[in-house]
């Protein structure tokens, strides 16, 4: 009968640590907008800037305005295939799709 101590104990991990990797979607942000001649971006927390691929959805939006968005990451971004930008760096965390604006 010491089996099923431990099974229920085995199945009681499994359940609370399936839960703990649960991850949040679609969490709102409140960033800043940064334009450059590099492209939009929205800097979130301390000078953590996040280049938009779709950017315009912020066009709206002026520079230095405090926005909330819903965004993902994405390693793609086609809307800037082929579009000449100059030739300065804008160190970023990465680019962004933004789903909405708040």
């Amino acid at each position: 009968m010491k089996v099923l101590p431990i099974l229920c104990s085995g199945i009681f991990s499994v359940l609370l640590f399936s839960c703990a990797t649960v991850t949040v979607h679609d969490k709102l942000n409140t960033g800043t907008v940064v334009r450059d001649c590099t492209g939009t971006y929205l800097r979130v927390k301390e000078n953590e800037d996040y280049l938009v691929c779709n950017s315009e959805i912020l066009q709206s939006k002026k520079e230095g305005e405090k926005v909330s968005v819903v965004f993902d990451k994405t390693d793609k971004c086609p809307e800037r295939d082929g579009k000449i930008m100059c030739m300065m760096y804008h160190e970023n965390k990465g680019m962004i799709r933004v789903k909405s604006v708040k």
